[in-house]
């Protein structure tokens, strides 16, 4: 799994090793009061950390973010908002919106196909809450080399994802019609309507497919639709 530890960034990392040596200015983004507290301890630890703000959803975030002077993003991968979503929807807004800012994902999640879908979105770095605050040490020490930073149990799980071979299970084109319409916003009843099946015929075919895509919960299954949005003609919100 090397190839995952030296790609994702591109330059921006290369450029937050030349300015390590400065202060560099840090954006904390979870929807639990508890982790902010813990990630903002670990981060007050490392030397050369400003912590610019702190948010606990995304629009609000979304809304402040270019009147900050900020580096780095650490962001979960869940959270609250609106306007601007949460997950992998956020992330490409924000490097779409925001190409200067590096990101740094803070998540829970142990989804390989979800975690290899996310690291596949140019983000400087992983950190499993779990590992926290070792992880962030480990981090910004990889930063200031020029690297990326993939915690060792997330390369284990991608690397389980390659052997149980998760995205090659092919969808029926049933279970991809359900995909696409939830993947744009539409309920199993509003699906289930438009096609003239029964709901439980759409909440069966689309648990299928969640299994065979090895994804466990809606917000999941969310994140890896979007994460291929050409497949299942998602659309971005800006």
């Amino acid at each position: 799994m090397q190839n995952l530890l030296d790609g994702g960034a591109g330059l921006a990392v290369f450029f937050l090793r030349d300015i390590m040596d400065k202060i560099v200015n840090v954006i904390i983004v979870d929807d639990d009061p508890i982790v902010l507290f813990g990630i903002r301890k670990s981060l007050e630890d490392l030397e050369q950390v400003n912590i610019v703000a702190e948010f606990q959803e995304s629009t609000t975030l979304i809304n402040n973010l270019s009147k900050l002077s900020a580096n780095i993003l650490i962001t979960d991968l869940s959270v609250p908002g609106g306007k601007y979503g949460d997950g992998i929807r956020l992330i490409k807004y924000i490097k779409r919106h925001y190409p200067h800012l590096m990101i740094i994902i803070l998540t829970l999640n142990n989804n390989p196909a979800i975690l290899n879908n996310v690291l596949g979105l140019d983000i400087a770095g992983m950190v499993l809450k779990q590992g926290a605050p070792t992880d962030l040490a480990q981090l910004f020490a990889a930063l200031q080399k020029g690297q990326r930073y993939i915690p060792k149990n997330v390369i284990k799980l991608i690397d389980s994802m390659n052997v149980n071979n998760y995205s090659n299970k092919p969808l029926s084109p049933k279970e991809s019609e359900v995909l696409r319409l939830f993947a744009n916003g539409f309920l199993v009843t509003e699906i289930a309507k438009k096609f003239n099946r029964s709901i439980k015929t759409i909440s069966s075919q689309k648990k299928s497919a969640m299994t065979k895509l090895g994804v466990d919960t809606d917000i999941d299954l969310l994140n890896y639709l979007c994460s291929i949005p050409n497949e299942f003609r998602v659309t971005a919100r800006r």
